[in-house]
């Protein structure tokens, strides 16, 4: 009796495993192939980035297929494929071949066929002349506001050819040229403070394209202000904000990292190394979620900001001493007040540090 059920109980989970061995794959090698697109009508930007379409085995067995037909003006990533599983996608991306056309109106066919059949895209184009659009005419900054992003649209069509003429040598872009389609391109940008004096600045940023030119308008104020707060936070930023926040104000960090102390939370560093700050934010993963929640603010040259009572960077000890009076604790060059911690070096503040209590640095 024992054995008998031994082998109904074998044969069951050879049964399972086999169904499980296909709902794993999605193949049923019993049905045919059947070629299946998630679209078959596509109106084009011109970019391989935005012009794309999945073909898929929306039956079983292995998908076997190739382009018989397309327009002269469409580049095609792939002409052919084998093997396609009814668990596989294949990306076929188009590029308009802008060097073949004049401006007009176009549509032309993309037709496919398989041992699952056959289907036919559709593919509409209106090609007319570049047009350069830029959505900034006036940039404002300060030292709270000096990351932002630049966007750039084509109004007509085709490919726009744009680069940046001229510009303030203290404004740096992440590219300087670029192609644009019938998407908005957003370049971000940021004011390298560190470069000037105090002052107030005017110049103009200038674009030029094969669609026009624009010229944009950048103001700046830099001064120095009082933005640190004993046991609030610093430069903007309190204790218990998100990481979101702070690249929203800073944009992507310089350099980043964690370490996990005794495999307890993941602490993540994140630097502005030319703003002078580093945040520590407290995660339970290894990648940092925008919901991560900063603990720790370290201000380090060249930041500026002020304590209410005018201590920053830079001050003497002797002047922390007449304002503050003599520190709880001194070690080494670290001298620790009520919830702010000073490191003196040469007799003057070097770095200033707040952070949560309890929080693991």
């Amino acid at each position: 009796m024992k054995r008998t059920l031994l082998i109904i109980f074998a044969g069951v989970a050879a049964l399972m495993l086999a169904n499980c061995g296909d709902s794993v794959t999605g193949s049923d090698p019993n049905k045919d192939p059947a070629i299946a697109v998630n679209q078959t009508d596509i109106t084009l930007s011109g970019s391989e980035r935005w012009d794309r379409f999945n073909l898929m085995n929306g039956g079983g067995g292995q998908l076997e297929w190739k382009i018989d037909a397309k327009p002269d003006w469409i580049d095609v990533s792939a002409v052919s494929g084998i093997g396609l599983t009814a668990s596989d996608t294949t990306t076929i991306r188009l590029t308009t071949r802008f060097d073949k056309l004049d401006y007009g109106s176009y549509t032309g066919e993309i037709r496919i066929s398989s041992n699952g059949g056959a289907v036919t895209i559709v593919v509409k184009l209106s090609y007319q002349p570049p047009k350069l659009k830029v959505e900034n005419g006036i940039i404002n900054m300060d030292r709270h506001y000096r990351y932002s992003e630049l966007i750039i649209i084509n109004e007509g069509g085709g490919e726009l050819e744009w680069r940046i003429a001229s510009r303030p040598a203290w404004l740096q872009f992440d590219v300087d040229s670029g192609t644009v389609y019938n998407h908005p391109e957003q370049i971000p940008f940021r004011a390298q403070v560190q470069m000037l004096e105090y002052g107030d600045y005017t110049d103009k940023v200038s674009i030029e394209s094969n669609g026009g030119s624009h010229e944009i308008n950048v103001y700046l104020r830099y001064e120095r202000e009082v933005e640190v707060y004993a046991g609030v936070g610093a430069a903007n930023v309190n204790i218990g904000d998100t990481y979101l926040m702070v690249e929203r104000l800073y944009g992507k960090p310089t350099q980043s990292g964690y370490v996990r102390p005794e495999k307890t939370v993941f602490i993540h560093n994140v630097d502005y190394l030319d703003l002078g700050l580093e945040f520590r934010i407290k995660n339970n993963s290894p990648i940092l979620f925008g919901s991560g929640q900063v603990g720790y603010i370290r201000m380090m040259q060249p930041y500026d900001g002020l304590t209410p009572e005018l201590i920053g960077l830079g001050s003497s000890s002797s002047d922390l001493v007449n304002t503050y009076g003599e520190p709880l604790e001194k070690s080494g060059a670290e001298w620790r007040y009520e919830e702010i911690t000073y490191i003196i070096r040469n007799n003057k503040v070097s770095e200033m540090i707040i952070q949560e209590p309890g929080f693991l640095p």
